[in-house]
């Protein structure tokens, strides 16, 4: 019998006349789930009531008791402040070393009663797989609760239960607002980790999370007066808004870059108008190609608003449908439908960005109007060829990169005067070098070249900021002048998720891990749904939080299965993070056949360490045989030599990785697969010619 301060009493229970009763104590108050209807609560109300849950959590688990059910229906708040668990109807009493194995079968939004039992929305990923259950599975349901206390909404949204179910099994929560302080954001984060071993082990750990919370840290800051979308990146009072990707209705697959360039440049056109909070495009381009409700988007990417269209091209000429939608109910608040000549591109480009900005009741100031409509317009072929790169470069395999440079160039024959393109072609050659695709110092030379024509043409922006803080800290590795240039680029455009993700790498740098991680949860928080914050963020978790280094890492491979950085990301994030070197392999060569021959070195060197030294040595033949063809990093024969402990070939290849001014020479100083060298004279000299404290 559980008797416990934070669960119902129940005094008695029988049958009377073939009815069943219980006798239980008699509460005042009401249930969390009618407090939830008036919407989101103060983050010290939350505390609060958490401690209670878990507290009572803990005595049932103390028990031998997981509840199954909790949900904000089944927890009480008394009228004198106490917080009560209430209704095991569903619980489960677990024998020691027993599981509770159950089977999968159709949910409900209510109770499911079945082989599967729990409510939709609040079941953990093993719950609903029909797997073992015990008190981690109320953990996860605790922190359900707590996001649904701070939010208003639940964290996994869907109109379905297969789309509730998918959601919980696949999709990460939209973050929490950012006015909640950090440590609470991140006792929920770790609360709803889908796989039960990185969550907290009991509802008692809970319970000290909660605890260690600062008060005054709570205080003042305010819950939501009634339920809305959960805003990734808004400040109070601003409409987050997503500009879906325009559909194709030309029946020409050609014509995709047209679609993707009219969405972006309307999202870069809005994103200058004070009073609206422009979501990234890695945010609403995630659901490109897929039919999703927009109430369904809207939770999962922090959006209040989404200005969804379609493009049919014929000829010169196009129609374009646009519509802005509520994303919390998918209510229509206005739509267009534009028919005009290719030559007009640039006008209907302002002129939906100035409709949706009104529709929204923006007040657009004279300067932001002129932001927006008195922009350099560029030859209209030139733009055309610039939109074509773009859609190119978005991909990011090396053939792609090649394509996009090749018509960034011929867009800057058609027009001398665009900037836009030599940004493009600057942000191309910094790929090829840093990713070690061609020699660094050429390309990197080539970068500073386009940036400075690029400035000479439009002027200091963001883009231009952040491509020179890139090069300063990565290739001239001098982390002040980058810090300079990404704290401008951050100043210009704070949602960029990218300028995070490379201020984070040059904290991990200097050993500044706790500022680092800050920085890549910023990332992450800002674009969700970017596979290459998460990929970044992964890299630079290696060094102090392995567990949170594979999930970032795992999370930017299930985003975009393909790309070589993020199956890189996570070959590192496994190997050089918990060592899970057999794991490490399959996502390391998946990279390396994409072309990404730095993963091909790294996997190499698990092979060594796996004590497969005939693949090993396969994977040095083939760099070597590969290496008189093209372009082949020092930094993978020092990943190769340090796989046969070769002190020497060892050093020798990460002298000329540091002379060339190599973007991943600097991680190769913090990663313990150069140990063996770790003191070193000439490795503790290399530390210190790249910024890196000895």
């Amino acid at each position: 019998v559980l008797n416990h301060p934070n669960i119902l009493t129940v005094h008695d229970a029988g049958l009377e006349n073939g009815t069943p009763y219980l006798v239980t104590e008699l509460l005042e108050g009401e249930t969390l789930r009618q407090v939830l209807r008036e919407g989101a609560c103060p983050p010290k109300s939350a505390v609060a009531w958490a401690l209670g849950i878990a507290r009572g959590l803990a005595a049932a688990h103390a028990g031998g008791i997981v509840h199954r059910d909790l949900k904000p229906d089944n927890v009480f708040l008394t009228a004198d402040g106490g917080v009560k668990v209430l209704d095991f109807g569903l619980a489960k009493i677990l024998a020691p070393g027993a599981e509770d194995r159950t089977e999968a079968e159709t949910l409900s939004d209510d109770t499911a009663i079945g082989r599967v039992l729990g409510t939709m929305g609040y079941m953990a990923p093993e719950q609903l797989r029909g797997q073992a259950v015990d008190p981690r599975t109320d953990v996860f349901a605790l922190g359900c609760v707590l996001y649904e206390i701070l939010s208003g909404r639940r964290p996994f949204a869907g109109g379905s239960s297969a789309e509730h179910a998918s959601a919980v099994l696949r999709d990460d929560p939209a973050p929490l607002d950012e006015a909640i302080p950090v440590p609470l954001r991140a006792v929920v984060r770790r609360c709803l980790e889908k796989r039960p071993a990185a969550r907290y082990q009991s509802a008692g750990e809970v319970e000290a999370a909660l605890e260690a919370i600062d008060p005054s840290s709570l205080s003042g800051v305010a819950g939501a007066t009634q339920a809305r979308p959960i805003r990734a990146v808004s400040s109070v009072g601003e409409p987050a808004v997503a500009v879906m990707p325009f559909a194709n209705l030309s029946g020409d697959p050609d014509q995709e870059y047209l679609c993707d360039g009219m969405a972006e440049e309307i999202l870069g056109a809005i994103g200058k108008v004070r009073g609206l909070k422009v979501l990234a495009r890695s945010s609403s381009f995630a659901f490109k190609g897929k039919d999703t409700d927009p109430r369904q988007v809207g939770s999962n990417i922090g959006a209040d608003h989404l200005l969804e269209g379609s493009l049919r091209r014929l000829g010169d000429r196009i129609r374009i449908t646009a519509r802005l939608v509520q994303a919390s109910d998918g209510t229509q608040l206005w739509s267009n439908r534009y028919d005009r000549t290719i030559s007009d591109i640039f006008e209907l480009q302002d002129e939906i960005s100035v409709e949706v900005a009104n529709q929204l009741r923006t007040a657009l100031l004279l300067d932001e109007l002129a932001a927006v409509k008195e922009r350099h317009l560029p030859d209209r072929e030139a733009y055309d060829l610039f939109i074509r790169g773009r859609f190119l470069w978005n991909r990011r395999a090396e053939g792609d990169i090649m394509g996009a440079i090749a018509l960034f160039e011929q867009a800057i024959a058609r027009d001398r005067t665009y900037a836009e393109p030599h940004l493009g072609i600057a942000d191309a050659f910094s790929s090829l070098g840093g990713w070690g695709l061609m020699p660094s110092k050429p390309a990197f030379q080539r970068s500073r070249q386009e940036i400075a024509t690029a400035l000479e043409l439009g002027g200091p922006s963001a883009a231009s900021h952040g491509s020179l803080g890139f090069i300063a800290g990565f290739h001239d590795y001098d982390a002040a002048v980058a810090e300079e240039h990404l704290a401008a680029a951050i100043d210009l455009a704070p949602e960029v998720a990218i300028f995070h993700c490379w201020r984070a790498a040059l904290l991990v740098w200097q050993s500044q891990y706790r500022k680092a991680a800050e920085e890549s949860r910023r990332a992450v928080e800002l674009e969700p749904l970017s596979p290459l914050a998460h990929a970044w963020g992964g890299i630079n978790a290696v060094f102090s939080e392995p567990e949170e280094a594979v999930r970032l890492a795992r999370r930017g491979v299930e985003l975009d299965p393909l790309n070589p950085i993020m199956n890189m990301s996570l070959g590192i994030a496994l190997g050089e993070g918990p060592g899970l070197l057999e794991e490490a392999l399959a996502p390391l060569e998946r990279s390396a056949g994409a072309g990404w021959l730095l993963s091909l070195g790294i996997l190499g060197y698990y092979h060594y360490c796996l004590g497969n030294v005939e693949a090993a040595t396969e994977i040095t033949a083939k760099a070597n045989a590969m290496a008189g063809e093209r372009h082949v990093s020092p930094q993978v024969y020092a990943w190769l030599a340090a796989g046969r402990e070769d002190t020497e070939a060892t050093l020798e290849a990460l002298e000329r990785s540091v002379d060339a001014g190599e973007v991943t020479a600097g991680y190769a100083f913090c990663v313990n697969s150069f140990n063996f060298i770790r003191d070193h004279p000439r490795f503790v000299a290399l530390k210190q010619k790249v910024g890196l404290r000895a």
